[in-house]
């Protein structure tokens, strides 16, 4: 590795400036950059993606990440963004966080291994597994959690990816129906339309796709969010051969809706009348609200709890499926990742979890200011803007149409303003933002200050 980046002189150069500007200079100064070329910064050797699959070969590699720190970063052309996507949704603190990175380098002295054979697992996949079960029972025993089937008390995390956590629940959905329901014909699995539960062909499914391959015994239901009277007919129509119910509190692959609490109680109440499993996909929310599992906000508990992305502050891929002890039926490879009970990445999750907990007040004071100035926002421009959508830090504006929010994006882009933008759907018009909880109040007021500055050009 030395050697590699002794080759690569021009690059460590450019590397090291670009953290050298990011970290000696004032979040002011940052700010007040954002969108321009740092010139002082030299260039990086110019690299290419024409090895790339053509679908991930967008724009130039001038735009391509080079550094980054808290909600910024620099690309190889030199110009400094404001990332608003905590680096694509799972960045749960930021890039490089310096509480995160000192226990990093402490853990890497210290000899704790990135990964091992996942049947001697570590000291903190364990103390991991705790403490999962501790946030979604607080307050209870542990020794009379042990032997409660119907609470959430047992945690597979042998897995590195969302995919396979959402994979897994279906296979414990799949062995529950068939232990108390081995004479039914056919299987139904409910999910919610714009679902995201991952690339395994059994979540696709539950997406609509790769219908062509499935038996008439697996059946997909899909529902649109928060209509509670399609979802009840759906629950009449199949009744006990309902296996499950799937879905996401905040719908970030379908304009960040937002899912109500009458809805989600519903639910819960209709998969309890037909014994089927409420699996809530928490991919995307957990780690990102006060509470830390964001199902709590709803007066619930699920049977099935998927989590990922920001469970590690994106140090390393490790996600988690956990379940009530009744559900608990998997032999020991049946749901694995090669890189799963991986104890450095745990012990990184036990940090992110304990940053949230010392944040609590801060991460709930800054996620409803910005939800409160983005709802005035659109107040100020109702004539573009249809609605705010999602919940706190994970929020968009949903703008009049595909044209509008394309070149909202656009703009923002070009100003140095990195979102997401959700227009490549039939009625899809919104810009995405999924604030790291490092984000300070400053930057929430600049970035909805530019977004007010875009708007008034549309």
């Amino acid at each position: 590795m030395n050697h590699l980046l002794e080759t690569e002189k021009k690059l460590v150069k450019s590397i090291r400036a670009a953290n050298s500007f990011l970290i000696k200079n004032k979040e002011t100064l940052l700010l007040g950059n954002v969108g321009k070329i740092i010139k002082n910064i030299p260039s990086p050797p110019k690299t290419t993606k024409k090895w790339f699959q053509k679908s991930y070969v967008l724009g130039s590699e001038q735009n391509d990440f080079l550094a980054g720190k808290g909600v910024f970063y620099i690309t190889e052309g030199r110009k400094l963004f404001l990332d608003t996507t905590a680096g694509h949704y799972q960045m749960t603190w930021g890039y490089n966080h310096p509480s995160l990175m000192k226990c990093l380098d402490e853990a890497i002295k210290l000899g704790i291994p990135w990964d091992c054979h996942s049947n001697i697992p570590g000291f903190f996949v364990k103390k991991l597994s705790e403490k999962l079960v501790e946030i979604c029972n607080p307050g209870c025993q542990s020794q009379n959690l042990l032997h409660d089937e119907n609470c959430l008390n047992t945690v597979l995390l042998g897995i590195a990816t969302g995919s396979v956590a959402c994979s897994t629940a279906m296979k414990l959905a799949l062995n529950y129906f068939k232990k108390q329901k081995p004479h039914n014909k056919k299987i139904v699995f409910i999910s919610l339309r714009g679902n995201y539960h991952g690339t395994d062909f059994l979540m696709q499914r539950l997406r609509g796709m790769w219908n062509e391959i499935f038996s008439e015994k697996l059946v997909f239901e899909l529902v649109e969010p928060n209509d509670i009277e399609e979802l009840k007919k759906i629950f009449d129509k199949h009744g006990k051969d309902i296996a499950a119910f799937f879905f996401e509190p905040v719908m970030m692959n379908r304009e960040a809706i937002l899912l109500t609490g009458e809805f989600i109680q519903a639910a819960r109440r209709f998969t309890e009348s037909v014994d089927a499993l409420m699996i809530v996909d928490e991919i995307q929310t957990c780690c990102w609200y006060p509470e830390i599992f964001m199902y709590k906000q709803f007066d619930i508990t699920p049977d099935i709890l998927i989590l990922g992305k920001g469970l590690t502050a994106g140090f390393h891929p490790l996600s988690a499926v956990v379940y009530k002890r009744k559900l608990d039926s998997l032999k020991q490879y049946d749901a694995i990742s090669t890189n799963g009970n991986a104890p450095l990445p745990s012990l990184m999750a036990l940090c992110c979890l304990n940053l949230i907990e010392n944040n609590v007040k801060r991460i709930e004071m800054l996620a409803n200011y910005y939800e409160n100035c983005l709802k005035n926002l659109a107040c100020e421009f109702p004539h573009l803007i249809v609605s705010v959508q999602g919940k706190g830090l994970l929020s968009g504006l949903k703008l009049k149409n595909q044209q509008t929010a394309l070149k909202f994006h656009q703009k923002c882009i070009e100003k140095g303003i990195w979102l997401r933008v959700h227009a490549y759907y039939e009625g899809h018009s919104t810009a995405l933002t999924k604030f790291a909880l490092s984000v300070s109040k400053n930057v929430l007021d600049y970035t909805v200050s530019m977004f007010r500055k875009i708007l008034k050009t549309l």
